[in-house]
């Protein structure tokens, strides 16, 4: 991978357009990637022959979407931008299927999609269910030739881009989520029911009689993990750890197997949840739903009062949950537990449970920590729905010792089943969850903004090195932009994936590390319980499914799936956010900046946790002019800065639904 120097920046600030440059010369060469689109038109390729985003600007773009494969050459970069390219053609279009709005455009039916396609229908070719559809409909459409004239055909109606509930599903449907399932997948379901269970239950060891719960959010649908904890005479503790059985619903190669590989993981929005398998399984037959019997593959752990783990072994069980707990609530049993405070009567049979679940947690995080494990803790924003699907409240997700409980638990069992897979790789490859080591680049760059911030990173031969990222990273919470700073701080650190090939997981400070605790909502965990299966059961091995490329190939599509369920629930929490923040336009509020950029500065809300962008050339108060030494920005007539932390008072001026961006202006304080 061949890791460019940063060319010199154009301080015009203008695109420079021209090819007589030196720098021109040594990117005549082209490359191929893959390209992701922006809300904005522009693009960032990923190439496997260069190190680091390369950025597209919209002119640039030669008609790609996103998730095409192109070829392209690099060329020179303005002011605010490392590696800049060019697309010169796209080689393979990834999607056929995209979604759009309906419009008539001078008679003319046209489906107008938000990455910049534009077909027009024929309407003697469109379907006469589709002919009347109203303008500002959303639809699916599917392209049928990319030729000069593209054609295409609708495929789906979603319905009314008003409709709260139609614009999540927009985003979905965009992404590739669907939440329908095909025929044959429904069909393969019928043969599973409560009588199901009951005819595995002689083969399995019963642990029904064990006093094993659930801790999940409270709006949880589908519940993976559940767990029952023992403390022992010598201080150590024995830990299960219980994941549903789905690989025994899912035979290998059928329709469901199929779909759930396609769909890789479910996807959470912020009114629903698009699953990876169908509700009958995700949130019913497979889900550890409390007092009733489910099939589990089990985790059974020895945990020495160092945090070490002894041993441990894996089983298919039979369990039954004996209660179901929300964060909150177990959070409320532990804290009166500890205080010796009466509790709810039906919480009373967990509260020795509750101290040794505690006890434990604090040993595997220490020992975490001690071994270089890297905490980011950055909250999360809670976007609040009502059953119409309209916003209603937007805050920051509360955390508990809880959640760092259930975390703790299943890193022991993830770390157990990656162990057990490294063991058995002479027979078959294994999955693992891996994380490299951050760019040395990107990590320059935060130490720049960091510098621009007053805080000096202490020198250090090795800044990858987790102790000293411990200690930066502790340094960067206790300053006043330290949210902020934090957040950025992660965006230096390369994606997690999943992969045959085990590098270790860095953030982790893991040597081997898998995913096996959720396999209702990700795929990779599914593949995880039926590789160790093979071996506990010593199944014969399928060559043409059980090899490295094959199990490569999934790891591969596991990760691409996840990336966009991500990018999927970032856009649904936004356009919830712009929905609620819609009707406040001109309207003051107390805000604080948390980014400075070379066209404006970001600043987030104290009332919500909401953010938005002060465009610095719009501002009436003052000529802001940037300083690209200090990341600021000066007033010319008042000599005001804006800075990182700095408090305003802006006004709303506006949100677009299609940008998802809102735009604040800063409001002159009265003396």
């Amino acid at each position: 991978m061949k890791n460019f120097n940063r060319p010199a920046k154009n301080t015009s600030g203008k695109h420079w357009a021209g090819k007589d440059t030196d720098e021109i010369k040594k990117t005549a060469k082209s490359y191929t990637g893959i390209i992701r689109m922006r809300k904005n038109g522009n693009g960032k390729i990923t190439s496997q022959d260069i190190e680091g985003d390369i950025f597209i600007p919209r002119i640039f773009t030669n008609d790609a979407f996103d998730g095409d494969e192109v070829e392209f050459v690099l060329i020179p970069s303005p002011k605010y931008w490392d590696i800049e390219g060019k697309v010169v053609r796209v080689l393979k279009r990834i999607n056929t299927e995209f979604v759009g709005e309906i419009k008539y455009i001078s008679n003319a039916l046209y489906v107008v999609c938000d990455n910049g396609l534009k077909v027009r229908l024929s309407k003697k070719k469109v379907e006469k269910r589709f002919q009347e559809l109203e303008e500002g409909t959303m639809v699916v459409i599917d392209v049928d030739d990319w030729r000069n004239q593209i054609n295409a055909h609708i495929v789906e109606v979603l319905g009314d881009k008003e409709d709260p509930h139609v614009s999540l599903r927009a985003i979905a449907r965009k992404h590739g989520f669907k939440d329908t399932f095909p025929k044959e997948v429904e069909a393969e379901l019928d043969q599973y029911t409560q009588e199901f269970i009951t005819v595995k239950i002689p083969d399995r060891t019963d642990v029904r009689h064990e006093k094993i719960f659930t801790i999940d959010p409270a709006d949880a649908k589908d519940f993976d993990d559940a767990i029952n904890i023992t403390k022992l005479a010598d201080g150590s503790f024995d830990l299960g750890v219980h994941i549903a059985d789905v690989s025994s619903y899912i035979p290998e190669g059928g329709a469901l197997d199929i779909e759930a590989a396609s769909r890789g993981t479910s996807l959470y929005m912020p009114s629903s949840v698009v699953p990876m398998l169908p509700r009958k399984l995700s949130n019913y037959l497979c889900s550890l739903n409390p007092d009733v019997e489910r099939l589990a593959f089990s985790c059974f752990m020895r945990i020495g009062a160092d945090g070490e783990i002894k041993n441990y072994h894996f089983t298919e069980t039979v369990m039954k949950s004996a209660f179901r707990f929300n964060y909150k609530e177990y959070q409320d049993l532990l804290d009166a537990a500890l205080k010796g405070e009466k509790t709810d009567p039906k919480y009373d049979d967990f509260r020795q449970e509750a101290v040794w679940s505690k006890e434990l947690k604090d040993i595997l995080r220490t020992k975490r920590f001690k071994e270089g494990g890297i905490e980011f803790e950055l909250p999360e924003i809670k976007v609040v729905v009502d059953e119409n699907g309209k916003t209603v409240d937007i805050h920051r997700y509360e955390l508990h010792e809880s959640n760092n409980i259930i975390e703790d638990f299943m890193l022991a069992a993830n770390r157990c089943a990656a162990h057990f897979l490294s063991q058995k790789e002479d027979k078959l490859p294994g999955v693992y969850r891996i994380h490299d080591r951050p760019s040395l680049d990107k990590i320059a760059d935060f130490f720049e903004e960091l510098q621009a911030n007053g805080i000096t990173a202490p020198p250090t031969e090795d800044p990858t090195d987790h102790f000293y990222m411990q200690k930066l990273l502790t340094i960067i919470k206790d300053s006043p932009s330290g949210d902020y700073l934090a957040n950025n701080f992660l965006r230096t650190m390369m994606k997690a994936k999943y992969s045959t090939d085990n590098i270790g997981h860095y953030g982790l400070a893991f040597d081997l590390y898998t995913h096996f605790t959720s396999p209702i909502r990700r795929y990779p965990d599914l593949m995880v319980h039926r590789l160790i299966k093979k071996h506990l059961k010593r199944l014969s091995v399928n060559k043409a499914r059980d090899n490295k490329r094959v199990i490569q190939g999934l790891c591969m599509l596991a990760s691409e799936r996840e990336v966009k369920a991500i990018k999927a629930e970032y856009e649904a929490r936004d356009l919830k956010i712009i929905e609620f923040m819609a009707d406040k336009i001109g309207k003051e509020y107390k805000a604080v900046i948390v980014t400075v950029m070379p066209y404006g500065t970001y600043v987030r809300m104290q009332e919500w946790p909401v953010e938005g962008l002060v465009r610095a050339r719009e501002q009436h108060i003052d000529l802001f002019e940037y300083d690209d030494a200090r990341k600021i920005f000066k007033g010319r007539r008042t000599g005001e800065e804006l800075s990182v932390g700095k408090e305003l008072t802006v006004k709303l001026k506006g949100v677009s639904r299609e940008l998802l961006t809102i735009d604040f202006d800063i409001v002159k304080e009265k003396k």
